[in-house]
């Protein structure tokens, strides 16, 4: 997977702004549109908008963050755009440069520039293994490496009540009819998060086993919200094959930890993540960091389904 296959979308962006000019660049009409990258975010968006403004995801449930390769109907979508909301942090590139060819006057909000980041940790990955997965990779693709910063801030309530704050306040300055309903709406979340926070925090309290091994690096924001601890990540970077060796390392830290399960994600493959599972002999459960799926259709219930999780494979 690539962030943005720009040889296949150049085309259709450059065909498409071309004839999509006076929906880019005129006064807009109606409700302001607000295109928003990844799921998780877009449930918050969504929830402030509210029946003010018009909000659309790019990114469909199920597919990996990492790449998008856009069509003609999403660039004619972004078009119409007043602002786009984004991680940032390398997460999802392909977004502000859908957002420069489609819409170069719109507000483009990344909000993982408006929450506290976190650095990647080595020892959760295995640093020598996180370089060796790197070698050759295209600079689109978001850097797991040590020092790097965690893309995956939402993961945290904490980080998605300021996310929610920093919308309602962008918002608010490009329909100012609508600011005081926009932070009603941002206040109610802020409350519905903060008790999410809270009733997380408590289950997490009372997992009797704090460790346990993701297949992909997603968790370190959530883990350390709630005193969890990820003790190994299978897959240092999106498609990339750990090698034998790394593996074995890893098997050796669920026998010596005795991790009651691994743990894959619905957006990637779980085949490698079962056939690791059945050679430590431990379970395959699901951590969904992004959402959008039948369990985990809202931002709050996709992270009661993880804790869930968690609180299921413990033995």
């Amino acid at each position: 997977a690539r962030a943005l296959s720009v040889s296949l979308a150049a085309g259709a962006l450059v065909f498409s702004v071309a004839g999509c000019k006076s929906c880019g660049n005129a006064a807009p009409e109606g409700k302001p549109r607000v295109a928003v990258s990844i799921y998780p975010v877009y449930d918050l968006v969504k929830k402030v908008a509210g029946p003010d403004a018009d909000v659309s995801l790019l990114l469909q449930p199920g597919k990996n963050e990492h790449s998008f390769d856009p069509t003609p109907k999403d660039v004619e979508e972004v078009s119409k755009a007043r602002i786009g909301v984004m991680v940032g942090l390398g997460l999802d590139p392909w977004m502000e440069k859908l957002m420069k060819d489609a819409a170069p006057s719109a507000k483009v909000l990344k909000v993982g520039d408006r929450v506290p980041t976190r650095p990647i940790e080595a020892e959760a990955i295995g640093e020598e293994e996180a370089h060796a997965a790197h070698a050759g990779k295209d600079d689109d693709d978001h850097d797991h490496e040590k020092g790097a910063i965690d893309p995956h801030v939402w993961l945290d309530p904490q980080n998605a009540r300021l996310i929610v704050r920093a919308f309602a306040e962008e918002i608010s300055k490009i329909d100012a009819a609508h600011a005081t309903d926009y932070r009603k709406r941002a206040d109610a979340l802020d409350k519905d998060l903060d008790a999410l926070d809270k009733e997380l925090e408590k289950r997490a309290a009372a997992l009797p086993k704090k460790g346990f091994v993701t297949f992909h690096g997603s968790f370190g924001y959530f883990a350390k919200r709630y005193g969890l601890q990820i003790l190994a990540v299978i897959e240092p970077f999106p498609g990339s094959q750990p090698s034998g060796a790394y593996v074995q390392k890893v098997l050796g830290v669920i026998k010596e930890k005795k991790v009651p399960a691994l743990y894959s994600e619905p957006q990637l493959d779980p085949r490698p993540a079962k056939v690791l599972s059945d050679e430590a002999k431990i379970p395959l459960g699901v951590l969904d960091p992004v959402g959008g799926g039948p369990e985990t259709d809202g931002y709050e219930k996709m992270l009661r389904f993880d804790m869930t999780e968690l609180e299921k494979h413990q033995k």
